[in-house]
């Protein structure tokens, strides 16, 4: 009871209010909707949720492996996109950007407040992340089943190519635009694909597609990946190496940006990804994600808890 009325305190003057605990524990420890904003009618309170908060599936807990990947649907598209027998395992983006679009939501709300006087609750969730995400393939499904996922036909300029030291690049001309073509036959080395009648207009190269791409794969084949980053780093339509994630942190892209960061740890210096937001394009440089428990003094402090009190209530185990 005592640590309750140290969060009702704190929730006095805060402007949000997050948390991810079930809803029956919200209202077990009286931090719900109506206790809290018993305390202050006017916060912004945010809920991150695995199913939403409606439905039959609103009291139960989720997780990125569970909720996002597979229930989502973003496992079965990759596993019929890949054409493979089971589906890819987890990779762990469904938290990240759950938090990231529940961000998003939270300034949407404070600049509602501040505009109108409105206040709002705040709900993201792990499957309705992943539903957004997947949109393309969900709304395909409509008019057939697998119309996004199955694999298409290739196409010169739309096509996933290998390399001679058994790397990738995507090409991704979608306009395929006749000067675009024309350029990606110069930097590969063969020009005269680009007057040759059999491609000469977007739709001839639809129906000669095959002999297009196999006289592509045999050029692409000719260099390694690090050659034709070199190669084709001048060409007019879009392509990009298919990249190993150590590759990314010398990406020059990444470095300009400051998409990765030297982060000193306890141990010594880790390189991190940070939010990919910049603001007047600089991100500024990440500290270090807290300890458990490393600012509870502080936050305290805030609201005129002194040392005495805060070394009675740690002994105690109100607080840690």
């Amino acid at each position: 009871d005592e640590g309750r009325e140290l969060l009702y305190k704190l929730v006095e003057t805060a402007d949000v209010f997050l948390t991810s605990f079930l809803p029956k524990t919200r209202q077990k420890l009286r931090f719900d909707l109506e206790h809290i904003r018993a305390v202050n009618p006017d916060i912004i309170y945010v809920r991150g949720s695995g199913q939403g908060p409606k439905g039959p599936d609103a009291q139960r807990g989720g997780y990125d492996s569970a909720t996002f990947w597979n229930r989502g649907s973003l496992a079965y598209s990759g596993q019929v996109q890949a054409g493979i027998d089971r589906p890819l395992g987890p990779v762990g983006h469904g938290d990240g950007m759950s938090g990231m679009t529940l961000a998003g939501g939270v300034c949407a709300a404070l600049f509602k407040r501040a505009t109108t006087g409105e206040t709002s609750v705040v709900d993201g969730s792990l499957l309705g992340t992943a539903i957004w995400l997947n949109g393309p393939a969900i709304i395909s499904s409509q008019f057939g089943e697998d119309v996004m996922a199955t694999p298409r036909q290739r196409h010169p300029t739309q096509t996933m190519y290998e390399t001679k030291d058994g790397r990738f690049l995507l090409t991704v001309m979608l306009g395929d635009f006749d000067d675009e073509w024309a350029d990606w036959c110069e930097h590969l080395g063969r020009p005269d694909l680009a007057v040759d009648p059999r491609f000469a207009t977007a739709a001839d190269r639809v129906v000669h597609a095959d002999e297009a791409v196999a006289m592509f794969d045999g050029i692409l084949a000719t260099k390694d990946l690090s050659e034709w980053k070199t190669i084709l780093a001048t060409t007019k339509g879009v392509w990009a190496p298919v990249q190993r994630p150590v590759e990314l942190h010398d990406d020059p892209q990444t470095i300009a940006n400051g998409f990765i960061r030297d982060v000193e740890y306890q141990t010594g210096t880790v390189r991190l990804p940070v939010p990919p937001i910049l603001f007047d394009e600089e991100g500024g440089d990440p500290p270090l994600a807290p300890d458990f428990a490393q600012h509870t003094d502080e936050v305290l402090g805030e609201i005129g808890i002194g040392r005495e009190e805060i070394d009675r209530l740690r002994q105690a185990g109100v607080i840690a």
